[in-house]
């Protein structure tokens, strides 16, 4: 009996599900204009410099996005 996880790597092997790389997100924000948290994840991460980890340790408290950095 196989496990659902072997189907899936089965399928992809055979190319009947196609695996997509992660939106990054800006690519998120763009794709949802109205959305207040993927804006702020996209300007957080141009200016960390698309860095998780900078965002995780911003120095600008001063900020008024601050407070509401994704990766805390």
């Amino acid at each position: 009996m196989s496990t659902v996880l072997e189907i899936y790597r089965e399928k992809v092997k055979s190319g009947e599900v196609v695996k997509t790389a992660p939106l990054t997100p800006d690519k998120k924000a763009l794709a949802n204009p109205k959305s207040f948290k993927h804006a702020i994840s996209a300007k957080c991460w141009d200016c960390s410099g698309r860095q998780r980890k900078e965002i995780r340790a911003c120095p600008m408290t001063d900020c008024s996005l601050w407070n509401f950095r994704p990766y805390k």
